[in-house]
């Protein structure tokens, strides 16, 4: 499978608009009309463009525009980007580890209590949060239920990567 430059564009636009990076967002307005972000992969580059929806441009405008756009950049750019999404990767890749090192306690210290090892409650959520069961929607709708009438606690589940760029 290729992915063209727009491509990119259109999906570092959603990756900036998810983590607050302003000006770039994805919006649907007033009867349904509002704006596609495209923007520049690179970490730390603002450039970006906002197409509206009910008259878009054109696929192959848009493909020159992001092209036009990123031969702007140096070789470099392109490899502090690779290696700042090798370091995220690498610190997710540890973060993971450490969760299934607390499974993995969880689990050993219900065998020691003479249990099977997928009883233990905290175990089961954290391992259902890591493989991404259908079970941990369970604990999103838990912790949605529960937050209810408490201050500050609105939006405290997580919403699903799929679900945020629909």
């Amino acid at each position: 499978m290729t992915i063209s430059e727009r491509q990119a564009a259109e999906h570092a636009g959603l990756w900036k608009a998810d983590r607050g990076q302003a000006p770039h967002y994805t919006a649907k307005g007033f009867l349904g009309t509002g704006w596609t972000c495209i923007a520049c992969p690179l970490d730390g580059c603002d450039w970006h463009h906002d197409d509206p929806v009910d008259r878009p441009t054109a696929p192959e405008e848009l493909e020159a525009m992001v092209r036009e756009h990123l031969e702007g950049h140096s070789a470099v750019d392109f490899l502090r980007s690779l290696q700042a999404a090798r370091d995220a990767i690498v610190a997710t890749r540890e973060s993971n580890n450490r969760a299934w090192d607390v499974v993995n306690l969880h689990r050993l210290r219900a065998i020691k209590r003479g249990e099977h090892p997928t009883m233990d409650p905290v175990a089961q959520m954290l391992s259902a949060a890591l493989v991404g069961t259908a079970e941990h929607d369970d604990v999103r709708r838990e912790l949605t239920e529960t937050s209810e009438g408490v201050a500050g606690a609105q939006g405290i589940a997580s919403v699903p990567a799929a679900e945020r760029t629909t």
